[in-house]
């Protein structure tokens, strides 16, 4: 069941879904906490960067998505969505990048370059349609592409060839996400005040948690592993 959440006034400033938009922020938070945790980390490989840069547009992603999405777009048109969304598909894409580059020794440069380039035409691919229909269809299930297909089997691939702790924990994390996009999808909610954008709200922030955990394992481990 869909719940609609209502609208509150704060120093007389409306505030449209105000729980979505709240826990959007703590999203946002969290990614920032992440790209500030791993940029402190001593590693400066190409693996650092396209963790810390995945956390930093996924935050960004949350962060415009609160307010924009939801808390202030009765105040602008409908394409000031894209704003988060294309974040949040460049983050996917990234993360996908920082799987490929961390399996390179492990499957081979060339399966890892056509990993990453099939990742980023898909990419592209819903970015287009996403900013041709304005519909979050495409940013779904790209997400769920990139995230389970791309960053969950390669995390597998290093996990099974390494046994690193890292990949089985980004794993975990992905799992965790999936658990989101179903609440999502089916619009399981507890009521107008924590619906179903509020729960996976909450579940993303987890998610995000695990997977900055992962790669902070990741990135602690063995230098011939990076």
């Amino acid at each position: 069941m869909k719940f609609i959440q209502p609208s509150v006034e704060f120093l007389n400033i409306r505030i449209d879904e105000p729980i979505t938009t709240a826990t959007d922020l703590i999203l946002a938070a969290v990614c920032f906490y992440a790209f500030y945790r791993i940029n402190q980390q001593e590693n400066t490989g190409r693996v650092k960067g396209y963790f810390k840069y995945y956390f930093l547009t996924l935050g960004m992603g949350a962060l415009f998505g609160g307010l924009f999405g939801h808390a202030f777009l009765y105040t602008l048109s409908p394409p000031w969505k894209l704003v988060s969304w294309i974040f949040t598909l460049a983050s996917v894409a990234i993360i996908g990048f920082a799987l490929s580059e961390l399996s390179r020794p492990l499957i081979g440069s060339a399966i890892s370059r056509t990993v990453a380039r099939i990742n980023l035409v898909i990419m592209f691919f819903a970015l287009f349609y996403t900013m041709w229909t304005l519909a979050f269809s495409a940013v779904k299930y790209y997400t769920i592409f990139g995230m389970v297909v791309v960053v969950g089997f390669l995390s597998f691939v290093v996990f099974q060839k390494t046994r690193d702790r890292g990949a089985i924990v980004l794993i975990f994390g992905i799992a965790v996400g999936l658990l989101s996009a179903m609440v999502f999808s089916y619009e399981w909610g507890l009521g107008p005040w924590f619906n179903h954008n509020d729960i996976s709200h909450v579940i993303l922030s987890f998610s995000a948690l695990s997977l900055y955990k992962g790669a902070v394992l990741i990135l602690e481990a063995p230098v011939n592993l990076l």
